[in-house]
């Protein structure tokens, strides 16, 4: 993951909805431990909520959100959620478990076993954050994968995390700071890793197979539909317009179509490869003159000598719209061996273009291809 997008992921933790829900549960949860016995009700709901919160955080971000989402009402209900219920459970079996691994094989022990615990976790919400699934995020199998797949990536995840949760250990143990600014910043840490996974899980989205819905590719897919609709629409009006005879509208259509666009070569590329195989020529034979001079300035002969031979295929008596983009067209056609194409082209040009300057010119290069 590149410098650039891990600041990212540790700062959207600090902005929206997720700074809202930082400021409001870490009041709450001081309130809570203020209360002694009669507040562990509320912390407990409060934690539920924040993990809730913490995994509606995770999939916004896995789904290419680039702003946290804003605390709703349905986060509100503890049992709709397992999988923060079940995250609850796991890091207080973390915090048990190391304590009695100390306990019976001293400290030395016990902290590698919370160590271990720690490894995994990130891989647990890792899979609960691509799969959406709790029994599968328990899959050890399937979480190892996920860790050999992410390589290097996963070693960024725990080092945020041994990162931020050694600056909380630091901030816990200074007395001189408000108790709810410590609990702010724990949360802070706690969404923070879980951008992060899910950060690492957006950029890695190929290599995992996860279809992000924010994803670019998600996004050129739909604009590419979106498009793909508009034109289509167009195009059925243009038709309807030309075969019931109003065929000056159908070119008022098209030419507010090219007036409105940033890039009329581009509208003309499809309207003229949606319209080349009309029974009617006429159309197509317009499109194609107004689209040879971008193709010329373009400098994509190529294309200009496939048009010339579809449009002169269809109708001989074709040309271009003028007598210079037809002379330029014609000495393509020479000098890419379609000495065919060249030689119709120039037929009848002085009655095309009468009195025109470059009749000579004109001559002279049939002239040349007649030899």
């Amino acid at each position: 993951m590149e410098l650039s997008a891990l600041k990212r992921y540790f700062h959207m933790p600090l902005k929206g909805g997720a700074l809202a829900v930082i400021v409001v549960f870490a009041l709450l949860l001081a309130l809570a431990l203020r209360a002694g016995i009669m507040g562990v009700p509320l912390g407990l709901i409060v934690l539920s909520w924040f993990f809730k919160y913490a995994f509606v955080l995770l999939d916004h971000v896995v789904d290419g959100g680039n702003d946290p989402p804003a605390l709703a009402v349905e986060m509100m209900n503890p049992v709709s959620e397992q999988r923060s219920l079940v995250l609850l459970l796991i890091v207080t079996g973390i915090f048990f478990a190391s304590n009695a691994a100390s306990f019976w094989f001293g400290p030395v022990l016990g902290a590698l076993l919370g160590l271990v615990l720690v490894f995994i976790l990130p891989a647990v919400v890792g899979v609960q954050g691509v799969t959406g699934s709790l029994v599968q995020s328990l899959d050890l199998h399937r979480c190892a994968r996920l860790i050999a797949r992410l390589g290097r990536d996963y070693v960024v995840i725990i080092a945020c995390t041994a990162l931020l949760l050694a600056c909380a250990v630091l901030v816990a143990k200074a007395a001189s700071i408000p108790l709810v600014v410590r609990f702010a910043f724990d949360m802070y840490a706690c969404l923070a890793v879980f951008a992060v996974i899910g950060g690492v899980l957006f950029e890695r989205r190929l290599d995992i197979g996860l279809d992000a819905a924010y994803s670019p590719e998600r996004i050129n897919e739909k604009a590419a539909a979106e498009k793909d609709r508009r034109q289509q629409q167009l195009l059925d009006r243009i038709y309807a317009e030309w075969r019931g005879g109003s065929h000056i509208t159908a070119c008022k259509t098209i030419n507010e179509l090219l007036q409105g666009s940033a890039s009329p070569a581009e509208e003309l590329e499809w309207l003229y490869a949606k319209t080349a195989s009309w029974p009617d020529a006429r159309l197509p034979n317009q499109l194609a003159q107004a689209w040879l001079p971008y193709l010329l300035t373009a400098k994509r002969h190529g294309r200009v000598l496939e048009v010339l031979e579809e449009r002169l295929a269809i109708d001989p008596a074709f040309r271009p719209a003028t007598s210079t983009e037809l002379l330029r067209c014609a000495r393509l056609a020479r000098d890419g061996g379609e000495r065919r194409i060249a030689r119709l082209l120039l037929e009848g040009f002085e009655q095309r273009f009468p009195n025109d300057a470059l009749h000579r010119v004109a001559t002279e290069l049939a002239q040349e291809l007649a030899r």
